[in-house]
């Protein structure tokens, strides 16, 4: 059950404790995608996670998002955080490690110094868990709009107690 425990929650991306996670020795950051900086299948994040990405950049955080879904149909998704400059993996297929060790190359950082902030138990927080990095747990943007399988591992999450 370690495995499905994230090392911290927070209510969204914007509501995260980024000087505590750098007095920590967090180098890095590792987003997901859907739920967690845009709603689901809805384009590129909002102006405010745009500037909450270039403010962490300045600060001296590498970033890194990865994602479970097909990007390749949503290039001006792909085009967002490429003007950023931020590499962007997909299909990471979270929890399987490949994706996640794509991210730490593109980083550059060790799994210690790396934390990874996404809206699901069932792959971010188990993914990041496995991997060795900080994990942060935050709601999801909108319950509403979610693939079929999201929507399943919902119910999965309910039962591992993801509201404790």
């Amino acid at each position: 059950m370690r495995l499905f425990r994230p090392c911290a929650r927070a209510a969204s991306v914007h509501a995260v404790d980024y000087r505590a996670l750098h007095a920590r020795g967090v180098k890095g950051l590792i987003f997901d995608l859907d739920n967690t900086l845009a709603r689901w299948r809805a384009g590129p994040p909002r102006e405010e996670v745009r500037a909450l990405l270039a403010r962490l950049q300045r600060e001296g955080f590498r970033l890194a998002v990865v994602s479970n879904g097909r990007l390749s149909q949503r290039p001006e998704v792909v085009e967002f955080f490429r003007q950023l400059g931020i590499p962007l993996v997909y299909p990471a297929r979270k929890p399987l490690p490949a994706g996640l060790r794509r991210a730490l190359r593109a980083l550059g950082l060790p799994a210690r110094a790396v934390a990874l902030i996404g809206d699901q138990l069932l792959t971010d927080v188990l993914g990041g868990n496995l991997m060795g990095l900080y994990t942060i747990l935050v709601e999801p943007l909108d319950r509403g709009r979610e693939s079929p399988l999201t929507k399943l591992n919902r119910g999965l999450e309910r039962l591992l107690g993801r509201g404790g």
